[in-house]
């Protein structure tokens, strides 16, 4: 299937449900991912400071110690 055609299949399936033809939702994780999800966004903020290695060596070094 082109992208043309199932661009033309999805107009055609709006038109006859009279909307789009399937629920639109946020997706709903688990507490553990919600919570690294939160993490990454304080990360991201500055709320909480990450550690940086300077290169992937490094980060694996540090790994193998634990």
């Amino acid at each position: 299937m082109t992208l043309a055609e199932a661009v033309n299949i999805f107009f055609e399936k709006s038109l006859m449900e009279g909307g789009i033809p399937f629920d639109v939702r946020m997706p709903r994780y688990n507490k553990e991912t919600e919570e690294a999800i939160q993490e990454t966004r304080d990360i991201i903020s500055g709320k909480i400071s990450a550690k940086s290695y300077s290169s992937s060596k490094e980060l694996f070094a540090e790994l193998d110690e634990e």
